[in-house]
């Protein structure tokens, strides 16, 4: 957290991973509970699906948030694709105090990882495919990357995860939500 009391969160992805969707859902969550503002800043560019992308959220328990600009130091990063990590100007701007959380389904090489980073794996990937929550273009990570970062961050659980996803998505949608949304939250784990 800033000494603004705002917590910048970065959201790398590819195209396709929605991780633009999970920016968006991660401020309206955070409001939810009760933090003063929020919101999401997608970059939004000519990427096609697949390419690198990038989106922020910045949220704060004590005032209104008066900067709509890129995040340079976030609190939080939280890494779609693990190939993304082999990007020099991704890796190289993780700074040394960040709270990384990674879809992985296995423990990762962290020897290009700032010493002092604190790393979070969650399969989101696997969850996604056990449970059948796809798109056309593969798994529909932002549920379960959102799971994990309400477990590590502390910041929203469960029951508020169901009242936003039920507002964007429809009753319909919710049950499988969930039923993502819970396993990520459960099998969160931080790397030693």
């Amino acid at each position: 957290m800033k000494d603004n009391g705002i917590i910048e969160i970065t959201f790398h992805g590819r195209g396709g991973q929605t991780a633009v969707t999970a920016s968006q859902l991660l401020a309206e969550m955070t409001y939810e509970t009760g933090f003063e503002d929020a919101i999401a800043i997608p970059i939004i560019g000519a990427e096609r699906r697949g390419a690198p992308i990038m989106a922020f959220t910045k949220v704060s328990k004590e005032s209104k948030i008066r900067t709509y600009d890129s995040v340079k130091h976030p609190d939080y990063i939280m890494i779609f694709d693990t190939s993304l990590l082999e990007i020099p100007r991704i890796r190289e701007n993780i700074p040394e105090d960040v709270i990384l959380i990674i879809n992985s389904k296995s423990k990762l090489n962290t020897e290009y990882l700032p010493e002092k980073t604190k790393t979070y794996i969650v399969d989101a990937t696997g969850i996604c495919i056990e449970e059948g929550f796809m798109h056309s273009s593969g798994p529909i990570l932002n549920i379960p990357m959102l799971g994990a970062f309400g477990k590590v961050s502390g910041y929203f659980g469960l029951d508020t995860m169901e009242t936003v996803l039920k507002k964007a998505f429809g009753e319909r949608k919710l049950e499988k939500n969930m039923a993502v949304a819970n396993r990520a939250f459960d099998t969160v784990k931080e790397l030693k």
